[in-house]
This record gives C-alpha cells, structure tokens and sequence, in this order.
C-alpha cells in the first residue's frame, strides 16, 4: 500500500484518473441498475397483458361453445368438441 501511495504522490494525474476511474464505474452500476429495473417492470407488463388477452379468449371460447350447443340443441345436430376447435383455429 505505502508502495502504491508513493507512487500516486509522485504522479497526481494518476490519483485524478482514478477518481475519475471510479465514478464512472459507479455511474455505470447505477445505470445498469435503472436498466434492469425498467426490463423487469416491461417483462412484468408484458405477461399481464398476455394473461389478459388469454382470459379474454377464454371467454370468448366459452360463450361461442355455448352458443353453439344452443344450436346443437335447436337443430338436433351435435357438433363435436374438435370441430369447434377447428373452426376457432381457422377463424
């Protein structure tokens, strides 16, 4: 250490440099910090806005299947539960 300190009073640049060394190394770490926080905050949105339209679909599956086994009913047709799907598949 005194060996260090020798040095660094034998050059003041080098102290300066390492001070300057140092904050940016600090802002950096801030930086990434903020950084990760914001990914964080927009892969959180991100999955509630999928689990939204999602629970969405699922409503909308279930009131088409009912209103389609209303049809079954009226019509004495039975339309099976993979027809349905084929048919949500290519609407």
């Amino acid at each position: 250490m005194a060996t260090t300190t020798q040095f660094a009073e034998q050059d003041p640049g080098l102290d300066e440099e390492t001070r300057s060394l140092e904050a940016e190394k600090a802002s950096l770490l801030s930086d990434i910090a903020v950084l990760k926080e914001k990914i964080a905050r927009y892969e959180r949105k991100s999955t509630d806005v999928l689990t939204r339209e999602v629970e969405e679909l699922r409503s909308e599956r279930a009131a088409l299947e009912e209103e389609a086994s209303g049809y079954e009913e009226d019509s004495g047709y039975y339309i099976p539960a993979t027809a349905l799907a084929r048919l949500e598949i290519q609407a």
